[in-house]
Order: C-alpha cells, then structure tokens, then sequence
C-alpha cells in the first residue's frame, strides 16, 4: 500500500512540474533553470540525475526561442562566460569531479577570432594553498555535420603560478594569447596538447544576452554528452 502510494504522489509531482513548466514563461525558465543549476555547482552526476532534471527547462525554452544555426549566433557567443553547472572532470568519462578544479570559478572565454580559452583555478591534490590559474586554448569551426557544432581542436596550455589581485582571472586570456602572462608557466608543452590533447565538438543549442546552453562531447559519434549551463560573466 505504502509503495502504491509514493508512486502515485511521484506521478502526481511529475504532472504537476510538466504542468507548471508549460505555463512559465521564457524568463522565468531561464531564471528557474539557473537557480537549480547553482544548486548543484561542483556536483557531479554519474548517474545523470541532474542533467535530466535541467534537461525539460532546455528543451521548453528552445521551443519558446528557436535557434538559428550556431553561424548565425556566432556574435551572441562571443565574450566571457561562466559555468554554472556542468563537467568537473575532463581526464576520466565518470562525470565526477576533479578535486583539483576550482569549481566556482571556470570560465570560458569565446574570441571572433576563432579560438577561446578554458579558464579556471587548479589545486595541487586539492590543496586551496597551492594554487595555480588555467589558461587551455582551443580553436573552434564551425561543424560540417552538424548546424548547432562548433569543432573544437586544443592549442596550448599555460598558466600562472600566482593569481594577481585586482583582475579577475578570465581577464588576462590576451596575455595568454601573446604569451605575456604574469608569473607564466606551461602547464603541458605545446607539442603534448597538440598532439594528445585532440578535441571535441561543443553542440550550442541555446544563446541569448545573458545565458549560453550547450553540450560538449570528445567523441565524435556524441554517444556521451555533458550539459554544460553557463551565464555571461561580469567583472
């Protein structure tokens, strides 16, 4: 009787929630969609638990919105953003999450010029004393299979071994990009990300001002894919 009845009241609050989402308005899932994303910031999803749960505010937005192909956006995609929720892990296809990744702080930052930068905090072991900052640069075209791809091939990998006050950290990609880093190290020799490194394709399925909602993969078949939600950065 007890199981009859949880059933039915999951049933229920799964009607509902469908209900209540095909009622709200665009703003309001986009603000719905961020606030449940914050809530899991630095979580990990092996099971995808989480990525299911965001994945119905996605959807009914792009069905509010729709999406020109990702060329057409290509000016909405530029600049600085930071990820609310999405992979903590990159070595491993556990969804998990990298100790030694500052979660609050992974930025991504798009250039016209056809290349972006990975930008975030890393911790040796874990350890928020020993602290290093991130600069990973990828080069990024357009996708010849798919409207919505962005082909992702990685570059170079520097960073620096003190973070400087007064900047925040995504600000200083330019100095990455000319090699002009303050405190600069490699992180891994240009010739290694090159050729180990590869890539992957970014999937752009909504863009607007303030929000960016994509998926990444570094499979070519896209059999496992991670939601990333991010939001334009302010400094």
């Amino acid at each position: 009787m007890k199981t009859t009845v949880l059933i039915l009241a999951m049933l229920l609050s799964s009607i509902c929630s469908a209900k209540d989402l095909n009622l709200m308005t665009l703003e309001e899932l986009k603000t719905e969609l961020v606030s449940r994303a914050s809530k899991y910031t630095g979580l990990g999803d092996p099971d995808y638990k989480i990525q299911n749960e965001l994945e119905p505010f996605v959807n009914r937005m792009i069905e509010l919105n729709p999406q020109a192909p990702v060329k057409d956006r290509l000016p909405l995609l530029y600049g600085v953003w930071k990820q609310v929720w999405g992979p903590y892990e990159y070595r491993n296809d556990n969804r998990m999450v990298d100790p030694s990744i500052g979660v609050n702080e992974i930025y991504q930052v798009i250039d016209p010029d056809g290349f972006y930068y990975n930008v975030s905090p890393n911790y040796k072991k874990g350890n928020r004393k020993k602290e290093r900052i991130n600069y990973l640069k990828g080069q990024y075209r357009l996708s010849k299979t798919n409207p919505n791809g962005l082909d992702v091939k990685f570059r170079k990998f520097l960073g620096m071994s003190k973070r400087l006050v007064g900047r925040p950290i995504f600000d200083f990609v330019q100095e990455a990009e000319t090699g002009t880093l303050p405190n600069q190290i490699t992180i891994v020799p240009t010739f290694i990300v090159r050729l180990f490194f590869g890539g992957g394709t970014l999937v752009e399925v909504y863009t607007d001002e303030t929000i960016r909602i994509l998926y990444g993969s570094n499979n070519d078949e896209f059999k496992t894919k991670y939601l990333y939600v991010m939001v334009r950065a302010s400094n």
